[in-house]
């Protein structure tokens, strides 16, 4: 669960470093600390639009896709052949993360949200770094390669896509 909050809340900064991004694409490494500093690593692909609609397919460790719209959360998880559906309701305000994002430096921002902040670090006015401490007080990183910016991305995209025979677990 801890990976839907940090995807949830890694993804709402990006759109607010660049009005005028719509859209964004790009591979993605996340690391996640403990306080022991035993470190996790995931990699994937992920996607975006605004205002609130993306998908992060994780690749490695395990396959596993997360679709996130305004209203919900839908994990699909093929190793397990389940989907777990969120309801969102009023728990994250994604327009407050936005509204918060404000300039450090040159190539840095930060955003408040919850009493937490994001640190997003910019290369080549794109999105580098997003960095921040999870509900469990985990340090976590994401690191963005290969990204485009504003390209068509079709809204049908963003749809769960959960096979049939897959059980469903509504939360």
């Amino acid at each position: 669960m801890r990976i839907i909050f940090a995807t949830l809340l890694a993804l709402s900064p990006l759109f607010a470093i660049g009005e005028k991004t719509e859209t964004m694409s790009a591979q993605f490494i996340q690391t996640i600390t403990d306080d022991k500093s035993s470190t996790i690593t995931y990699e994937g692909t992920m996607s975006a639009k605004r205002p609130n609609m993306a998908i992060w397919h994780y690749t490695k460790p395990v396959d596993k896709t997360i679709y996130i719209s305004a209203e919900d959360v839908t994990i699909v998880e093929p190793e397990l052949e389940q989907a777990i559906v969120k309801r969102l309701g009023n728990t994250i305000d994604i327009l407050a993360i936005l509204a918060s994002a404000q300039r450090e430096c040159k190539d840095s921002y930060v955003a408040s949200y919850n009493d937490k902040s994001y640190h997003i670090a910019l290369q080549n006015n794109k999105i580098k770094s997003i960095s921040y401490n999870d509900a469990f007080d985990n340090s976590v990183k994401i690191i963005f390669s290969e990204q485009k910016i504003n390209q068509t991305i079709e809204n049908s995209h963003f749809k769960a896509k959960i096979p049939a025979d897959f059980d469903i677990i509504k939360d």
